[in-house]
């Protein structure tokens, strides 16, 4: 018996041809231009993806800028957060000041009211990618004693005489009676990437930040470089003093120092 056989194809005539042929023409340039399309679509997301990370490397950082002190406030001279301690203004009697953890890593405390100041401006901190360190807050009679009689001792092995090396550890760390560690109110401040006690910490991005907002929280430079005369203390931009956030305000827009601040409030 015969299989059956499938039946041979008709030859296409030129037109079809042609036609069929445009159809492939066309198929095939719209895979070819879905295709560039979708690489257009993923090269231009990692474009924008990638353009403002290659700009945040490149472009220099945003300037931390102090916030323009309206004024008004009137200065309390009684307000025990001015209190100031001093080689001219020593302790008479030895602070009991309530004090609080201010930073947990550290555990250094505050003044509790100070502390709390502290807590709320690291976190503001680390907003702006700024992570400070509490390095050093309140300190007994014991711990101000030990710290400057360090502090003379290093002046002695450099080769200072004693009359010397006690006068320049005054400079630098107050004797135990004119620390003014003792009430709760100093604070040295540093950052997880610069904690070097040196001048250098001047120059980095945490002590731009609390120049600009330190007083918005409570807290003032304590011995400005430009005021060494009026405070007796060599600069030292890691220690700052919290006297209230009123007080810091106008203390800031003074440009004054505390010593030079109060005696201009005693006046008036």
């Amino acid at each position: 018996m015969e299989q059956n056989r499938p039946a041979p194809r008709r030859a296409l005539s030129p037109k079809e041809r042609r036609r069929k042929h445009r159809i492939r023409l066309v198929r095939n340039w719209t895979v070819f231009l879905l295709s560039c399309g979708a690489v257009m679509a993923v090269m231009t997301g990692g474009i924008l993806w990638l353009l403002p990370r290659a700009y945040a490397l490149i472009a220099p950082p945003t300037a931390f800028e102090a916030r323009e002190y309206e004024g008004g406030a009137e200065t309390d001279l009684s307000d025990k957060r001015l209190m100031l301690v001093n080689a001219n203004l020593p302790l008479t009697e030895e602070p009991t000041p309530e004090l609080a953890v201010a930073d947990d890593a550290t555990g250094v405390s505050l003044e509790a009211e100070a502390a709390a100041a502290y807590r709320e401006m690291a976190e503001a901190a680390k907003q702006d990618e700024i992570e400070l360190v509490l390095t050093a807050g309140y300190q007994d009679a014991a711990a101000r004693q030990s710290a400057y009689e360090a502090a003379v001792q290093s002046y002695r092995e450099s080769g200072c005489s004693e009359e010397e090396a006690t006068a320049r550890a005054a400079t630098v760390q107050p004797a135990p009676e004119a620390s003014e560690y003792a009430t709760g109110y100093g604070a040295d401040i540093l950052a997880a990437d610069s904690m070097e006690k040196d001048t250098g910490f001047a120059d980095t991005r945490a002590y731009e930040w609390l120049e600009a907002y330190a007083a918005e929280y409570g807290f003032i430079l304590r011995w400005p470089q430009e005021h060494q005369a009026a405070t007796g203390m060599v600069f030292e931009p890691w220690h700052w003093r919290y006297v209230g956030r009123d007080n810091a305000l106008a203390i800031r827009a003074s440009g004054l120092s505390l010593e030079e601040y109060l005696a201009l409030e005693q006046t008036k």
